[in-house]
């Protein structure tokens, strides 16, 4: 990195930092509406070293070209999580601002020992935590050798499951799905694929073209299938919980946010079933965007309705805290590569 892209990074961070310390001074309006808003940008940056970390484990277990073409982007990706400790702290500090079931709400049985507050924030920590260690030791491991990536996929699926329940099902304690998930790790995957394309394929070349492309086509297909499927179970089961949940996300202006949901993944893939629009630059980086736009609205869709009356500033909230959190992004992971190339040099010159 040069001079330049350094002091670009500091500038983006600084602003970014300013930013998101504007949307949690909102709380002193409303405190829950104001934290919803920062859980829903959390929700969406999140996707960034949590998608890039499955990628990164599964491009080292599944040989291919596309290890070659996505490997360094999804492991420099990775050393955000840093920065995800320290955004999610105010969701940790304002469990009872954020959860009906931190605030007082009732809880029996299992559900009142998992969801006690102190349990919720050792989990997060722990599971946070333990995902930068692997990070740092997957660019430690010699090319060939894919055990520490085989065990560190089977723990983190599930892992991730248990923060996707924390953090975003929790909202609706009565709420329970058990592919919920897998929901949610499908779309950040996709989420941090569809990034990737923007950023990285204008230089790439067209082999590398037709390689992503149908690996972009995948992802779309397996999150339809994941999320129709949620859909499918949870209302044709006629499960009171579950339909309550979508519905409180189907009506009003929130029906429009979901057919735009819908349409910014099916659209895509629908044209992606023809070669010469797969194999375009300049269509699969347009397509990847408005996927990109879908994952932002599936994080507002996900998270916003439970502001209630406070949804204006919940809005407000969420777009200062989300800008603020994506300038803050490059700071971290400039950071985090000058610590890994740090420690390199001095385990090379011990």
């Amino acid at each position: 990195m040069t001079v330049e892209d350094r002091r670009i990074a500091g500038l983006s961070g600084a602003v970014g930092a300013l930013l998101c310390l504007i949307a949690l001074a909102m709380a002193s309006m409303d405190a829950h509406a104001a934290l919803i808003g920062w859980l829903a940008a959390f929700a969406f940056v999140s996707a960034l070293p949590l998608g890039s970390l499955c990628l990164a484990l599964t491009l080292r277990t599944i040989p291919g070209q596309w290890r070659e073409m996505l490997q360094p982007q999804t492991d420099l990706v990775a050393l955000g999580f840093p920065l995800l400790i320290v955004l999610v702290l105010p969701v940790l500090f304002g469990l009872p601002d954020i959860y009906p079931w931190a605030g007082g709400a009732e809880l029996s049985g299992f559900k009142a020992a998992y969801l006690a507050p102190a349990f919720f924030a050792v989990r997060t920590l722990v599971i946070l935590c333990g995902a930068s260690l692997l990070v740092i030791a997957l660019r430690r491991q010699p090319p060939g050798r894919a055990a520490l990536s085989v065990f560190g996929l089977v723990a983190f699926v599930p892992l991730h499951g248990v923060l996707s329940v924390d953090w975003l099902m929790s909202l609706d304690p009565k709420f329970h799905s058990s592919g919920f998930g897998l929901y949610i790790l499908a779309g950040q995957v996709l989420t941090v694929f569809s990034a990737l394309i923007v950023f990285r394929l204008p230089g790439r070349g067209e082999k590398q073209i037709a390689v992503l492309g149908p690996l972009l086509l995948t992802l779309l297909l397996l999150w339809a299938y994941v999320a129709f499927m949620q859909y499918f179970i949870l209302w044709s089961g006629n499960l009171p919980p579950g339909v309550a949940w979508y519905r409180q996300r189907g009506e009003g202006g929130w029906a429009i946010v979901e057919y735009l949901m819908a349409a910014s993944r099916l659209l895509p893939a629908f044209l992606l079933f023809f070669p010469p629009i797969r194999g375009n630059r300049r269509f699969l980086i347009a397509l990847s965007v408005i996927v990109l736009f879908g994952s932002l609205l599936e994080c507002a869709w996900l998270v916003l309705p439970s502001a209630g009356a406070g949804m204006g500033l919940a809005t407000a909230s969420f777009g200062l805290a989300l800008i603020g959190m994506l300038l803050l992004y490059p700071s971290a992971i400039f950071l985090g590569a000058a610590a890994v190339a740090a420690k390199a040099r001095r385990r090379r010159s011990a």
